[in-house]
């Protein structure tokens, strides 16, 4: 579909495709974990191609493509903004992906984990993914949270479906940018926000219809635009560093 950004499976982000590493410094790419569940992660990649879309279309965020990752291989830190669907059948991480994604989450990367449905941080299929992962102490998120406000003004977070909350780190001020490292919901954003070819949208939103999903992609765009708040993206300090890791 013309406009859409362009899709970089997870194979291609491997350390001996050293073009990536250069196009991933000169614009913003959005990414999800692949789970090895085929149909889920579709809904991913329809989701961030439909929220891609929506980011082209009304910011002047430079939106490079949507990426698939694999903690167990890939090097994460290209990345502001990951979408983590958590999925009952994905295996446990090992300990090599572990350290990978810590060492994400301590240099500034932000994880969106989607319950989907399950609405609560302490669902045992998330806490079996998250296992060995230093994820702070969390809380609903606040009314005056910059995340309500940092593109639209938001009170409400709806995706496929409504009304659960949304958990951040409980004292984020004191870390790196003031950006929360974990964010949890269950409201099965990718669903809302994912289209076809034509850029359709593939998935019903319940109960609020197209209402909610223009709200699903507000809450899209703020999260995106609260990533880059920091200078996770900006900072090329981060580059020498990333690019000797996979060996450029």
């Amino acid at each position: 579909m013309a406009g859409l950004p362009l899709l970089i499976p997870a194979p291609v982000l491997a350390a001996e495709n050293g073009d990536f590493a250069d196009r991933a410094t000169a614009s913003t790419w959005l990414a999800y974990v692949a789970t090895g569940d085929s149909a889920l992660d579709q809904i991913s990649r329809a989701g961030l191609e439909g929220l891609s879309q929506m980011l082209i279309r009304r910011t002047s965020v430079d939106t490079g493509g949507v990426a698939a990752v694999n903690p167990e291989t890939d090097e994460l830190a290209f990345f502001p903004l990951l979408y983590w669907p958590v999925s009952a059948t994905q295996p446990a991480l090992s300990e090599a992906a572990r350290r990978r994604v810590n060492d994400y989450l301590h240099h500034g990367g932000t994880i969106l984990f989607d319950s989907r449905d399950d609405q609560s941080p302490g669902t045992v299929p998330l806490r079996t993914l998250t296992a060995g992962l230093d994820i702070p102490p969390l809380m609903p998120l606040p009314s005056d949270h910059v995340l309500t406000r940092s593109f639209y003004l938001l009170q409400d977070f709806p995706g496929r479906t409504g009304g659960g909350d949304v958990w951040v780190e409980a004292r984020e001020e004191r870390r790196l940018d003031g950006v929360s490292s974990v964010i949890v919901g269950g409201n099965d954003w990718a669903a809302a926000w994912a289209v076809d070819g034509q850029g359709r949208p593939l998935y019903a939103v319940i109960p609020g219809g197209e209402n909610q999903r223009e709200m699903a992609y507000r809450f899209g765009v703020n999260l995106v635009m609260y990533a880059l708040t920091g200078n996770y993206k900006a900072d090329q300090v981060h580059v020498p560093a990333i690019l000797q890791r996979i060996g450029q």
